[in-house]
């Protein structure tokens, strides 16, 4: 679920685990824990404003040379902008605002450049602006997109178990996501990967194999009344679906 985080995230991780050995150790597990459902949504509205004028621009305006509709275009970006760059990732995506906030940075840039072209009235650098503008905005809904939808649906559970349910003391809740989980992995150890990560397919299965395996040792823990173990399996899973994050760079 991890790969590198921000200073301030990766503490909070480290408290949560910590937390997380203090409560299971002495928690009977009556508290529940409600998830707020933006947390594991991984969508980020701002963004999808953006794609309201980005789209009359790059499949209208560009491909017809339409100037005038750039200059017109252009301008409505800027409160949409403003935004986006204020926005806050849900949970679920945190571990991304590295690449999100690069991504961002690109973004802005290329904007700035593409007012400029508006503003000086240069019609080329207008199209090659709203190109820039275009590809980087697209670079930046790569970055949340799911590259392989069994996988986020299984982080999404997962989610709400490592920060969450774990850190709460949560066995109720942590028994029932774990046949989430449970019924989640499965998939993940025949889906066939989009042709364009075709190379990654064996290296891909075997992560999820491993993760399964996770999983139903997860399973096993919350059998039992161990809560040591109980949190031991769980970091087994949050480690084992990392390596499988990571089979996409």
């Amino acid at each position: 679920m991890q790969k590198t985080a921000p200073p301030r995230f990766a503490k909070s991780l480290w408290l949560s685990g910590i937390t997380a050995l203090l409560i299971l150790g002495g928690c009977g597990g009556e508290t529940r824990v409600d998830v707020p459902e933006a947390e594991v949504t991984a969508e980020v509205a701002e963004l999808d404003a953006v794609h309201e004028v980005m789209y009359p621009l790059w499949h209208d305006a560009f491909p017809n040379k339409d100037y005038a509709a750039i200059r017109e275009l252009v301008p409505q970006f800027e409160p949409l902008m403003a935004a986006l760059e204020a926005a806050e990732l849900p949970g679920i995506l945190r571990h991304k605002a590295p690449v999100w906030e690069e991504g961002m940075t690109g973004l802005v840039a290329v904007y700035d450049d593409l007012k400029t072209a508006v503003a000086e009235g240069d019609e080329s650098g207008m199209l090659a602006h709203t190109e820039g503008f275009h590809t980087a905005y697209e670079a930046l809904v790569r970055t949340i997109r799911p590259l392989v939808a069994e996988l986020e649906a299984f982080h999404q559970e997962l989610y709400k178990v490592y920060h969450y349910y774990l850190p709460e003391g949560d066995m109720e809740s942590l028994r029932a996501s774990a046949r989430v989980l449970s019924e989640r992995a499965e998939p993940l150890l025949t889906v066939e990967l989009p042709a364009r990560l075709a190379e990654r397919q064996e290296e891909f299965i075997a992560a999820a194999g491993d993760l399964s395996e996770a999983v139903d040792a997860l399973v096993e823990a919350l059998a039992g009344d161990d809560r040591e173990a109980v949190s031991a399996a769980v970091e087994r899973v949050h480690t084992a679906y990392g390596v499988a994050e990571k089979v996409f760079g």
